[in-house]
């Protein structure tokens, strides 16, 4: 499932819940709290990932056979070089 990225004013009111929660002495929902946290700010960063790795595959095919910097240096020195024609 693809969410929206949170809500900054979100992600604020569930950390001063979590420490809310914290200073009244529950850890176990501290912790809890801080796990929903880590998973709503890293879960776009983590799409974002899987959407580059993607990309990176199929961007492996387009580029396979392109030529270097060297080699398109080499031509265009070839072409332009003594004897090209005009």
């Amino acid at each position: 499932m693809a969410c929206k990225p949170p809500d900054p004013e979100s992600l604020r009111g569930l950390r001063s819940l979590r420490e809310e929660v914290r200073q009244r002495g529950d850890e176990c929902l501290a912790l809890l709290l801080s796990g929903i946290d880590l998973y709503a700010s890293m879960g776009r960063e983590w799409e974002l990932l899987e959407v580059m790795r993607s990309f990176a595959h199929d961007a492996e095919e387009m580029v396979r056979n392109t030529p270097s910097a060297a080699e398109l240096q080499k031509l265009y020195e070839r072409e332009e070089g003594p004897g090209a024609e005009a």
